[in-house]
């Protein structure tokens, strides 16, 4: 157990790491849900089976199914659970395009961890590899942290169903029906509880990415700016040696920008599909908590789900804006440098790497949104816009007395 949490550990700064390393959870999930297949072999072709069940289920079955239960049995809804399977349908809509987006582009994640592997070389200071390897445990431990909220989700809800008579979505089984037993109720539930964690891990995937790689980018920036605040610091080096210094440098920001380039247009789907649902998902998990009665069971589901869909945009939205400022930190280092008494070969360098300085590292969400904490609660006040429909159109008041007077019907 020890072996497979060190990564979750600050690594010794004697030993080796590297930018990979960053993503060992990231890639540990995405093993599991068949997004990495072998090269060759009767192995990649029996991978390949798992690979198509877990999308099966995932991106088909699961949207499919809570479409097809309406249909069928929505009389037998209350609205606390209507709203519980409501939430999931939602989110599945956006999770169809982030995972298709996310599989079909894991190649850029390849990409750019084979650039960055020739900047874990410029780690040569005990400060600059302190900065890096506290940045690598702290990226393994986000993916764990993300895991076990969204993972949560899934476990607090299937408990509180079932302690309650109810299978926790009512997912369509044509094979099992949980009304008829007890026993019944808990193999249909565990099986949602199977289908839904697969949809949830597959936005997992999607949703860290972007976090490890933008913690990546941030940890490189901010060694790049400590090299470039010590150019020409040692009498002992000649004004070649410094120029060549400089050169490095130079090289190791386009492969940063190149990166950046890299991940941008998988980013700017995948984002903009959660920016277009955070303020629904928000929206009716706090209908369900403040207009219609539930357990205290209910209500800590309720409240799970409000902190896995703040999970999945806010702490991108903060690093994005971090990752600005890092940008600009780069520029400042490069003008404060010692580079007032340098030749005209390292001056025309400077000029020129300031002027590429001076361009931030920056996202946006379908080529519309700024990614940034202020478009994050732009989007997610939304939810309180359906709060106020619901509160004065009274709706919560008219779905009961519709359902007393027997006005909803399968």
């Amino acid at each position: 157990m020890s072996k497979f949490f060190k990564r979750l550990q600050t690594a010794p700064f004697d030993q080796e790491v590297r930018s990979l390393d960053a993503s060992d959870y990231f890639y540990r999930i995405a093993l599991f849900m068949g997004w990495t297949p072998p090269k060759e072999g009767l192995l990649r072709w029996i991978y390949c089976l798992w690979t198509l069940t877990t999308m099966w289920l995932g991106i088909v079955y699961l949207p499919l199914g809570l479409c097809l239960t309406y249909v069928k049995h929505f009389d037998r809804f209350t609205p606390t659970e209507f709203l519980t399977s409501l939430q999931v349908v939602i989110n599945c809509s956006g999770n169809v395009i982030k995972t298709c987006a996310t599989y079909s582009q894991m190649w850029r994640f390849r990409r750019m961890n084979e650039l960055m592997s020739s900047l874990d070389q410029r780690c040569v200071t005990p400060s600059q590899r302190r900065t890096f390897h506290r940045m690598v445990a702290r990226a393994n431990l986000i993916v764990m942290l993300f895991l076990s909220t969204y993972l949560g989700f899934c476990f607090l809800n299937l408990f509180t169903s079932v302690f309650a008579g109810k299978a926790p979505w009512q997912l369509y089984n044509p094979f099992v029906d949980w009304r008829h037993g007890h026993w019944q109720l808990w193999v249909a539930s565990v099986l949602e509880y199977c289908v839904v964690s697969i949809g949830t891990m597959q936005e997992l995937i999607s949703d860290t990415y972007a976090i490890v790689f933008i913690s990546l980018f941030r940890c490189h920036l901010a060694i790049l700016a400590d090299r470039i605040a010590h150019l020409r610091q040692d009498p002992e080096r000649s004004e070649w040696e410094h120029y060549e210094q400089l050169v490095a440098c130079i090289q190791d920001h386009r492969t940063i920008i190149q990166c950046a380039h890299i991940i941008r247009p998988i980013l700017s789907i995948t984002i903009f599909a959660q920016f277009m649902l955070v303020g629904i998902d928000l929206g009716l998990a706090a209908i369900s908590i403040l207009f219609f009665p539930n357990t205290i069971w209910t209500i800590m589901a309720n409240v799970s789900f409000i902190v896995a869909i703040c999970t999945e945009s806010f702490p991108f939205c903060i690093l994005c804006e971090h990752l600005i400022q890092d940008s600009v930190h780069v520029g400042n280092a490069l003008f404060h440098s010692n580079w007032i008494a340098a030749d005209r070969r390292y001056k025309s360098a400077v000029l020129y790497f300031l002027q590429r300085a001076q361009q931030p590292i920056q996202f946006t969400a379908g080529s519309i949104f700024p990614i940034s904490v202020q478009s994050n609660i732009a989007v997610a006040k939304f939810a309180f816009t359906i709060i106020t429909i619901v509160n004065q159109m009274n709706l919560g008041e008219k779905f009961f007395s519709d359902r007393s007077n027997g006005a909803i019907n399968p």
